[in-house]
């Protein structure tokens, strides 16, 4: 049997201050803190979990509060983004240069706001062989995952209309793009109608876990 190629994943990662203000009618601040801290870490939780990955890249501005998220295991390391590279994609693309110079094969991009991504779901992202694999968001805009090899000049593109986007960059370099579409990679949490589309139980565990007095009845679609 061959050997399975090194898999790096980047997770880019917002401070806790400053994340989910768009959850503000949802959540108090010092929840919406905790709330990007517990989905932080159970995105990564499910990377380590997956098997193929071998390593973690949390990518982030706010150092000390990354480090306090995320497990504290030898496979995961946070990368201070520097001031004179701000916003997602350069952080996105500070991790992938740091993942292929550091001998990857592949590099699987997932944001740390997946309140139902699985072990399960990152197999699902890595079975394809393709060289560019993109997971799509709820509404089939966004790009919540992304999947390629690391050897690739690719230029990232998340934001709106991001699938179609890192879609017409892999068209680009001539190699098309695998579509993954998985419950646990399409759902994020950016909204307050992302809240009320949780699962019932996620969103009570999510509400357990932020503290009390979570406001998720439907007034908050």
């Amino acid at each position: 049997m061959a050997e399975r190629a090194p898999v790096v994943a980047v997770v880019p990662l917002r401070d806790g201050r400053s994340g989910k203000t768009r959850l503000a009618g949802v959540l108090g601040a010092d929840q919406r803190t905790r709330l990007v801290a517990v989905l932080a870490r159970q995105v990564v939780d499910a990377l380590l979990a997956a098997g193929p990955v071998t390593r973690v890249l949390v990518v982030t501005q706010d150092h000390d509060f990354a480090a306090g998220a995320v497990p504290a295991d030898p496979r995961v390391e946070v990368v201070r983004q520097g001031r004179d590279r701000p916003g997602l994609n350069p952080a996105v693309a500070m991790g992938h240069e740091r993942a292929r110079d550091g001998g990857a094969r592949r590099v699987l991009v997932v944001h740390g706001d997946l309140p139902l991504l699985t072990a399960a779901d990152v197999r699902a992202l890595l079975a394809p062989t393709a060289a560019v694999v993109v997971a799509a968001d709820r509404a089939g805009q966004g790009t919540n995952a992304l999947v390629l090899d690391a050897g690739l000049t690719f230029r990232f593109r998340f934001g709106p209309g991001s699938r179609a986007a890192h879609e017409r960059e892999a068209d680009r370099l001539g190699l098309g793009a695998v579509v993954v579409d998985r419950p646990g990679t399409a759902m994020d949490l950016d909204s307050p109608a992302d809240w009320a589309a949780l699962p019932g139980a996620a969103r009570d565990r999510l509400a357990r876990a932020v503290g009390p007095a979570v406001a998720v009845g439907p007034a908050h679609q």
